[in-house]
């Protein structure tokens, strides 16, 4: 407690330091490395979780709770902090807001809430797996996580004072108008989905049942939080198209139009909460306004995509094997696992493994998507992909991943479509037919594949980190 109070202290010497030293390129690259950071201890904590199931290995856990503890962290680390400080990342690099100290500002804030979320499954707290973002009930782990939205809140809030793009020469090799609109929206909804969580907090009732209480509170910004994950993917997709064909295949009034009709209704979704967060309008809006208004514009934007490389490989400005190219393997496994999304969320109907298939899809598009980005984002900055097999390495990593976590999703929903059951392990799940065993054999194997992929994702950016420092 000490030691966090002396942080407190030294916060504001360091915030004035970084901002008079740093650029907007280098706060992008220090959000970048606690996006990476935040990954990679996500999955040591999924290891804890991994050995709390192995027989013979799980006495090694002596606290009992310490793996659902280590859960929570696991997820939040990978779809809060990974997730959002990777949408900084993007805004940071493509609108090049000018106002260092607020950003600065922000930086230490995340790093600071991060810790001391990280901090807090040591001690006795109690873990709550609410959907969306599961929690600690604990001060120090709810005030780390307050601390990383502020600091979401200062750096998506900073490029609506008249933003500003710097002089041609420092545009990052990927700038694209269509990108830069798509993050500017994204950070709007990552705001609107702040405020909307924080309203809750404050007109939710409290539960003797911790859970139901988290539940409400975090549905309705959550569900808005999805809107912003679909932006920033639309923001990698539209760079790496301009990547494999040249050009921006958007045009601005088009776009424009299609991200308003995407963005509207999530902007204006806290008005759901006029009746409360207990009523069923505000449960089930949120839930139709997932439903209803993603997929429409996604699948325009879908089409968009598929013409521009058909025409861009007629007119041979793409040559040679597509799939040795890894722009269009990243563009065409998040659009594969967006496309699996969609039609397994279709066919939901009652609480069933389709529902964990249908969200591992629509997550990995997204992770897929950012995956690849963060190789561009190494290039750009100066880490070298060479030397290491990297070529046919960063190629053949977003197909690795994403065709894993495809079969994985396949398998999870082929289970549901026979009535498995939703957080079912060993003997509960009961399988009693053929296509459950054949739905859970694929899903394991898919599931190695993309774990596969994770990790040959790791490996290439820790060589790359390391090509950077001997040059």
């Amino acid at each position: 407690m000490l030691l966090i109070l002396k942080k407190a202290v030294q916060l504001p010497i360091e915030i004035w330091s970084l901002s008079r030293s740093l650029t907007a390129v280098d706060f992008s690259k220090q959000w970048l490395k606690l996006a990476l950071f935040s990954l990679l201890l996500s999955g040591l904590f999924s290891a804890v979780i991994v050995l709390a199931r192995t027989p013979g290995l799980a006495e090694w856990i002596s606290d009992p709770l310490f793996a659902r503890k280590s859960l929570v962290l696991h997820v939040d680390l990978a779809l809060v902090v990974w997730f959002y400080a990777f949408l900084a990342v993007l805004y940071m690099s493509l609108t090049r807001t000018p106002f260092s100290l607020r950003i600065a500002a922000a930086m230490k804030t995340a790093m600071v809430g991060v810790g001391m979320m990280i901090v807090t499954v040591f001690l006795d707290a109690e873990p709550i797996l609410a959907n969306y973002i599961p929690v600690l009930d604990h001060p120090l782990f709810l005030g780390g996580l307050l601390l990383f939205g502020v600091s979401l809140i200062i750096t998506f809030s900073s490029g609506f004072s008249k933003p500003k793009i710097q002089p041609e020469q420092v545009k990052p090799s990927f700038y694209v108008d269509s990108a830069r609109e798509a993050i500017r929206y994204a950070g709007l909804l990552v705001l609107v989905a702040i405020i909307t969580i924080i309203t809750s907090w404050l007109i939710t009732p409290e539960f003797a049942y911790r859970t139901t209480f988290y539940e409400l509170v975090m549905w309705g910004g959550g569900h808005i939080l999805q809107f912003a994950n679909v932006l920033g993917m639309l923001t990698v997709w539209f760079i790496l198209l301009y990547k494999l064909t040249g050009s921006d295949p958007i045009g601005q009034r088009a776009n424009k139009w299609l991200l308003a009709i995407l963005v509207l209704p999530a902007a204006i979704a806290p008005v759901l909460l006029i009746n409360g967060t207990t009523s069923q309008f505000y449960y089930a809006g949120f839930t139709q306004l997932m439903r209803w208004f993603i997929f429409p514009v996604v699948t325009v934007y879908m089409v968009i995509a598929f013409h521009a490389v058909w025409k861009a490989r007629r007119s041979r400005i793409i040559k040679g094997s597509l799939f040795r190219n890894f722009y269009f393997n990243g563009l065409f496994v998040s659009i594969l696992l967006t496309i699996t999304g969609f039609v397994i969320g279709a066919m939901i109907r009652g609480s069933s493994t389709l529902i964990p298939a249908h969200y591992h899809a629509s997550l990995g598009a997204v992770t897929v998507a950012y995956m690849v980005m963060v190789f561009i984002l190494m290039k750009e900055y100066g880490y070298s992909l060479d030397g290491l097999k990297s070529s046919k390495l960063v190629s053949w990593q977003p197909l690795l991943f994403g065709v894993g976590q495809t079969v994985f999703v396949i398998g999870f929903a082929f289970a549901g479509l026979q009535g498995m059951g939703r957080k079912m392990f060993g003997q509960d799940q009961s399988i009693h037919t053929a296509e459950a065993l054949i739905g859970l054999g694929l899903m394991s194997i898919g599931g190695l594949l993309a774990m596969a992929g994770g990790l040959l994702f790791i490996y290439i950016v820790v060589k790359s980190y390391q090509n950077g420092k001997k040059q």
